[in-house]
């Protein structure tokens, strides 16, 4: 449980002293709770396919750090895959909010899963903060999937579909939070995936790429909907 949820609620009252913001810091604790305990439940739903899942402080997360050597995760070669289609330059990965590295150990391909503590603006929310890391979670541990069945992996030839890797894991991690909404606060990480996916859209060269490549899995009216819907 954070410091944020160990908050009394009578001890902000002096500066929310109206029901509505009382009601808002008690909605904030109530979904630290609920993306905390879904991400810790994800993790271990997924512990089959890697054990190696580590939240790495946002200073931390830049394309020049060497995570799996931060993080203590023993390897024998990190693998490295090329594809010559994809257009690179709008791609990024520091302060992303996650990153999967794929790695030999033994003979054997194995992924690791860096977590962002915080790819929002500093003074986000911590309901919001645990919201991204449970759905950036999800999308790294699809790529781990993706890169242990070889759909858009080949360790072989040490080639890659970057854009259909990354269609993949925002496919499956749309999929995955529709079937979590009924709950409201997962309908809340289905929004703000679905809005998330959109902005990306937005973006020239492999970012537009992605985004359009998705809409032949699921249509816009579909992402828009979901975007857009009430809470």
């Amino acid at each position: 449980m954070t410091a944020f949820i160990a908050r009394p609620v009578h001890l902000l009252a002096g500066r929310s002293s109206t029901i509505a913001d009382r009601r808002r810091d008690i909605e904030a604790m109530m979904g630290v709770e609920v993306f905390e305990s879904a991400f810790n439940e994800l993790r271990a739903r997924f512990a089959g396919l890697t054990k190696d899942v580590y939240l790495v402080p946002r200073e931390q997360m830049k394309e020049e750090t060497d995570l799996l050597r931060l993080c203590g995760v023993e390897y024998d070669e990190k693998l490295y895959f090329n594809d010559q289609a994809a257009d690179l330059a709008t791609y990024r990965t520091s302060d992303a909010g996650g990153v999967t590295i794929n790695f030999l150990r033994g003979g054997s391909g194995r992924s690791a899963v860096f977590i962002n503590e915080s790819c929002m603006p500093e003074g986000t929310r911590e309901d919001l903060v645990w919201l991204w890391r449970y759905n950036s979670l999800h999308h790294e541990l699809m790529h781990a999937l993706d890169f242990n069945k070889q759909k858009n992996f080949n360790t072989s030839t040490r080639t890659m579909d970057l854009v259909g890797a990354e269609v993949f894991a925002d496919q499956r991690t749309l999929l995955h939070l529709k079937s979590k909404m009924s709950n409201g606060f997962m309908k809340i990480a289905l929004q703000q995936y679905a809005q998330n996916a959109r902005t990306m859209g937005e973006k020239v060269g492999i970012r537009t790429q992605i985004y359009q490549r998705l809409l032949t899995k699921i249509d816009q009216k579909t992402i828009n909907y979901w975007a857009t819907m009430e809470i």
